[in-house]
């Protein structure tokens, strides 16, 4: 298989991070700027590797079981996710919340982990679901924690969509919610990604200024509105991130 091939096929199997569910080769050429044909060639690859599989009726697809083998090494693998584990259990344990870890990939935040509250047990995961890094307490975080130029540059290349009636979408609004953030420590955002719901997050940063990602805690916008309260769980995870960046030295 060529490079563009394998790059052809890797961006069909990407095409299921934004669907719903199953999806046909007249979908997925739908929903790419590839022909059916090469849609059909790159499905046939992976469904002969196990990463894509047929629904009953053999018309429509959706990812296979081997998608998890490379998912399985990349955790595994993953210094900062183990790192961080006692810590989001602690956070989540000690406030009865929920507890993530997230790192920056380009200007979107992608869940490593979460540590559900008790009122979330049933709920998925949110292993590798993406958001926009300028409107969670995640991204905020992070980059609150990068050089002002490397930030910029980021922000710059950035679209801000307004993924609630509460998301900031002006630019000037933006920087200031990550000015603050680099002054207390911590993040915070308030319904702007799912309506009821707020988090406070903290960026990880180890001794030689490296960000790692960031741990939040999150739950019922009511509980982060007091101030008092909402200092309280700022400064635990940034405590937290402390912790994990002073272990991540070593």
């Amino acid at each position: 298989m060529t490079s563009t091939a394998l790059l052809k096929t890797l961006r069909t199997l990407e095409l299921f991070q934004s669907s719903d569910g199953a999806l046909s080769v007249k979908d997925m050429a739908e929903l790419s700027s590839e022909s059916a044909s090469s849609i059909q060639r790159s499905a046939y690859t992976l469904e002969a590797l196990g990463y894509l599989e047929r629904e009953e009726g053999g018309i429509r697809y959706v990812p296979g079981r081997s998608c998890l083998r490379p998912v399985y090494g990349y955790l595994r693998n993953n210094q900062f996710l183990e790192a961080a584990t006692p810590y989001l259990i602690d956070l989540s344990e000690r406030f009865e919340t929920r507890a993530d870890l997230t790192v920056l990939d380009g200007i979107e935040i992608v869940y490593l982990s979460r540590i559900p509250s008790k009122d979330e047990l049933l709920n998925l995961s949110p292993l590798g679901r993406r958001w926009p890094a300028a409107s969670t307490a995640s991204g905020r975080a992070i980059l609150s924690a990068l050089p002002v130029e490397t930030r910029n540059s980021l922000l710059d290349t950035a679209r801000f969509p307004r993924i609630t009636p509460r998301t900031l979408v002006n630019r000037a609004d933006i920087d200031r919610a990550i000015e603050t953030a680099r002054d207390l420590g911590y993040a915070y955002q308030d319904e702007e990604v799912l309506l009821g719901a707020a988090s406070v997050g903290s960026a990880v940063v180890d001794g030689s200024n490296h960000v790692h990602g960031s741990i939040i805690i999150g739950g019922p916008s009511k509980v982060f509105r007091d101030d008092a309260q909402r200092h309280i769980f700022g400064e635990a995870v940034a405590q937290a991130a402390a912790a994990i960046g002073a272990y991540l030295k070593t």
